[in-house]
This record gives C-alpha cells, sequence and structure tokens, in this order.
C-alpha cells in the first residue's frame, strides 16, 4: 500500500492498519488503484505532463507507423525530428495533403511532416526513399495502470493532492452521497488548477455516472 492509497483510506474512514472493506490485497485494493489509475490518466490528458522520447527507425517506401511505447499509450504527439537530416518535421493532415496533390502517397525522399491516424498511428510526407532515417519523436505517454502498491506511480508531486480526492470522490459517488462527491471533485479540480473552469451554474444539474464493478460494501 502506498501513501495516495493510506490517503485515500483515512478520507473514507478507513483504518488503515487494519481496513475493514480495503484490505492491502491486490483484490482488496482493486477499486482504489483503478480510481487512482484513471485520476493519473485523466490528469497526464489534461496538462501532458508525463512526456518522453520514442525513437522510430523509418523503412524505405513505408509512410504509416504504429507507436508501441513500453510503459503506456500514446496520448498524442508534440514533436518530430528527424536525427538523421537534422531538421523538425512540420505538422499536417489528410485534408492539407489532399488539396496539395492528390496522388501525395506515390513521391518518396526524405520526410518533410508528419501527420496522425488514429490513437497510434503516424504517418509521414514524403515516404522515405531509403531506410537510414530516424525521428525523435516527443510523446505524451498514458501511464499504464498499476496494479500492486510497490508499483511505480507517475505522477507529479504537486498533483498527488488531486488524485486523492478524486479516488475519494468517486468512493462516495458508489455510495450514492452526491453531496460528498461532488465536494471532493471540486478538491480534485482545485488541485489541477481548474476549479473556476469546471465550476457548475446554478441552472446546470450535474450527475455522476460510472461503469466500474460496484465497490465492495463491509458484511
Amino acid at each position: 500500500m502506498n501513501a495516495i492509497e493510506e490517503r485515500v483510506l483515512e478520507l473514507i474512514g478507513e483504518d488503515t492498519s487494519a481496513p475493514d472493506v480495503f484490505v492491502d490485497t491486490a483484490e482488496g485494493m482493486a477499486p482504489i488503484r483503478e480510481s487512482i489509475s484513471d485520476a493519473i490518466a485523466e490528469i497526464v490528458m489534461m496538462t501532458g505532463g508525463n512526456k518522453r522520447q520514442y525513437f522510430l527507425p523509418l523503412r524505405s517506401g513505408i509512410g504509416f507507423y504504429r507507436i508501441r511505447p513500453d510503459n503506456g499509450a500514446l496520448g498524442w504527439i508534440t514533436d518530430v525530428w528527424s536525427v538523421t537530416q537534422q531538421w523538425r518535421l512540420a505538422q499536417t493532415d489528410l485534408t492539407q495533403l489532399v488539396s496539395i496533390d492528390p496522388r501525395w502517397m506515390v513521391y518518396t525522399a526524405n520526410p518533410e511532416s508528419y501527420f496522425t491516424l488514429g490513437n497510434d498511428i503516424i504517418g509521414f510526407y514524403p515516404k522515405p526513399s531509403a531506410s537510414v532515417d530516424v525521428m525523435e519523436l516527443t510523446i505524451v505517454e498514458i501511464p499504464d495502470a498499476y496494479e500492486t502498491g510497490e508499483d511505480r506511480v507517475k505522477l507529479k508531486e504537486s498533483f498527488k493532492y488531486a488524485v486523492v480526492n478524486y479516488a475519494v470522490a468517486e468512493f462516495w459517488a458508489s455510495r450514492g452521497d452526491a453531496g460528498e462527491a461532488q465536494k471532493h471533485f471540486q478538491m480534485y479540480l482545485d488541485g489541477l488548477g481548474l476549479k473556476q473552469q469546471f465550476m457548475p451554474q446554478i441552472e446546470q444539474s450535474r450527475h455522476f455516472e460510472t461503469r466500474k464493478e460496484p465497490w465492495p460494501r463491509a458484511g
């Protein structure tokens, strides 16, 4: 059990040394770890706070490549640098390429621009004419969900308070206590500096919804 999990247990009224419901096992802590992992993924998506370098060797005549990060999923690409040619590629899209030349897939040369398709595919224009270039991609990586208390939690120290309140909010939502759930969700937004942006208006009706497995109850 890590420090984030212990703080969540304290806020929902569990005894961290002898918990009644969320015992310190993979099964017992699964709901809390799922909420914490969801919070981390959402924070990374909103802030882009987990960047890393990804090196991609190009092959002659191949214009499309699938990005497979080792420890998570691709969020988005922020920058592409040609290590061999020593230039930065411009970002484009299929609409621009088709408007420039409907036969854009025919040409091969040193790639000058890139575009993305779906969640994890990157394309280059023109297609590489030789298998010599290596692209250095700067990507935002969405961390894989962690499974044990010993797994590394990839999170900036300044966001740990927010993650705790996200998990606590989901706990109270699972218990049907909308008031407590909303209070901790607002604390989550406040921890990210987003409280004013997402504060509900008087005329708006908010509700919590989850498709997770129901949290366990005592007894």
